[in-house]
């Protein structure tokens, strides 16, 4: 492999996400930004792998390299020949420390630490360079009790650039009959699943009708499940309401959640993170993970929000998953995914029901409530984290350069 050329005050930056959904990957997208908004000379982004946010990433990434996710000895030797200055890690904890193996050193953004648990406490790199984690309510005693051998450990706020309209401003285009729903999927793909059809093939088709039943006129579906995939879900509605699927950009999808009246997400983290930035009234989906279960729990805390989609019982039992992850995250992920395929193929049609149902009393009373609720989250989490990111991997770089 090549020794890269650099300019005399270039910064090179290695980055990697960990192969889950999006949420990584947005977080690196807005945390990267925020560092070429603020440095100081030349910086070059070295993303590794994360082959599954090339799509978010791709406006601030420099150059790609090749990582398959499993050898972290050939992931060492080469970021050691692309001559970094500091590494941005988000939530591989395993890659985390090939980098630190190659003398480079890393700061690592945990932004689900009440993840860790069991076996699963093998990944967070405990003595890494700078270990940030995400500031949030109701982590438990246990989570607290791991982090409390981190070294060098550093709470952060939300990684959402802060763009409000205003609470204001999502008043006034609720009252100014705004009927634009936004329903977001998010990045479905995961470390032991690429199924990206047979979650919303599930849930939409009774979301889209309590929508329509609702009044709204517009909805977008955005995730990243095809497109062809998502109209022929929601085809039998196209003459009840405008559809626009995606996925969006990065600046499309925050414009979409903060031009909505109300916005329906699969509880990814990053997802109500970004709706909490508008104001934007929200109503969680039911959870296609172990991680959606728990981040749907934070949401409701921090916001006292009880507009939330429970599974029938018939089809995902809490029980079972809550004793699934006690575990393993994998063993309760593989649980939930066979428990939604086996109802795509066995109950589908009460499912629709049942959600549309829950939805048909829901979507008001998410609609009535005052709006100061919807940005609870962030105001509970903080909204400074890409800033903060950006201090650390700028300081950890010109201290390396110093030594």
């Amino acid at each position: 492999m090549s020794v890269p050329s650099r300019a005399p005050d270039e910064i090179r930056i290695g980055v990697l996400g960990v192969n889950f959904g999006w949420g990584p990957h947005a977080a690196l997208e807005t945390a990267i930004s925020e560092i070429k908004r603020t440095v100081y000379g030349d910086c070059r982004i070295v993303v590794f792998g994360s082959e599954y946010g090339r799509y978010l990433l791709e406006n601030v990434v420099d150059e790609w390299i090749d990582f398959d996710g499993k050898d972290y000895a050939a992931l060492t030797r080469a970021a050691a020949a692309q001559q970094l200055d500091v590494a941005l890690v988000a939530l591989e904890g395993f890659a985390a420390r090939a980098f630190e193996e190659a003398g480079v050193r890393t700061v690592f953004v945990d932004l689900m630490p009440f993840l860790w648990r069991g076996p699963d406490l093998a990944v967070p790199p405990l003595n890494v360079s700078q270990y940030l984690a995400l500031r949030l309510p109701g982590l438990s005693q246990e989570t607290l009790g791991w982090m409390r051998g981190i070294r060098n450990l550093r709470w952060i706020g939300a990684v959402v650039p802060w763009r409000s309209p205003g609470i204001e401003n999502v008043v006034r285009k609720r009252t100014e009959g705004n009927r634009r729903a936004i329903v977001t999927l998010g990045g479905m793909l995961g470390l032991t699943t690429r199924d990206v059809t047979t979650y919303p093939s599930l849930v939409l088709p009774g979301v889209v009708e309590a929508l329509i039943g609702a009044g709204f006129e517009r909805i977008v579906i955005v995730g990243n499940t095809p497109r062809p995939t998502l109209e022929s879900i929601v085809a039998s509605y196209f003459a009840q309401a405008e559809f626009r699927f995606g996925p969006l950009t990065r600046a499309e999808y925050r414009s979409w959640i903060a031009g909505s009246a109300l916005c329906l997400s699969q509880p990814g983290l990053m997802s109500l993170l970004e709706a909490s930035s508008t104001g934007t009234p929200l109503i969680r989906l039911p959870p296609q993970n172990v991680s959606g279960f728990q981040q749907a729990e934070i949401h409701r805390i921090a916001t006292g929000a009880e507009t939330g989609l429970d599974w029938p019982a018939n089809v995902v039992d809490e029980v079972v998953v809550a004793r699934r992850a006690g575990e393993s995250e994998a063993a309760g992920n593989d649980y939930v995914y066979g428990a939604i395929a086996d109802g795509l193929a066995h109950r589908a049609d009460s499912t629709r029901r049942f959600f549309r149902d829950q939805l048909a009393t829901q979507i008001p009373e998410c609609l009535a409530l005052p709006s100061d609720v919807w940005t609870g989250l962030v105001e509970k989490v903080g909204t400074d984290g890409a800033r903060e990111i950006a201090d650390v991997v700028l300081d950890t770089a010109r201290s390396s350069a110093e030594c």
